[in-house]
């Protein structure tokens, strides 16, 4: 049994979905997954400056923040799900970022910040050993951009 949907081939159609149930074997485009939990995907990527090290990775996977560490460049990535972490948890997580900061000692501390489906913005901090990320700590709410915000001098 076909699984496709019929679609509207009109360019100008914002929701081509016609009929779910209609032919399945109508020619056209599927309609991409909605922006929310199930269709929200990025990756982002900071670099170690020492030689030969690796790279920190910060992910969303249908709507879950991961973090990932490698040992070498282009090795095998270790993800780590931070949707078991505690605190103040991103609910749909469909934007994310990373970077690796100040710590003791410099540079020993990794910052993941994420945007939700709904607009808010959650960060959690990791630690690492090298190329290796240790642990990681609590997930915090942080201010949510609004249009017209503007910088405070």
């Amino acid at each position: 049994m076909s699984t496709d949907r019929a679609v509207s081939l009109d360019p100008m159609d914002p929701d081509p979905v016609v009929d779910p149930a209609a032919d399945p074997g109508r020619p056209g485009k599927p309609k991409p997954p909605r922006p929310g939990a199930n269709g929200c995907f990025e990756i982002d990527t900071v670099r170690q400056e020492a030689g030969g090290g690796g790279a920190f990775y910060a992910a969303v996977s249908f709507g879950v923040p991961y973090v990932g560490d490698e040992s070498a460049p282009g090795g095998d990535i270790d993800w780590d799900d931070l949707s078991d972490e505690s605190g103040a948890v991103p609910v749909g997580a469909c934007g994310i970022s990373i970077d690796a900061g100040p710590g003791g000692p410099p540079g020993s501390t990794i910052f993941i910040d994420v945007i939700t489906t709904s607009g808010t913005v959650h960060g959690i901090t990791c630690n690492r050993t090298g190329s290796v990320i240790t642990s990681c700590g609590t997930w915090v709410q942080r201010a949510t951009p609004t249009p017209g915000d503007t910088l405070t001098p």
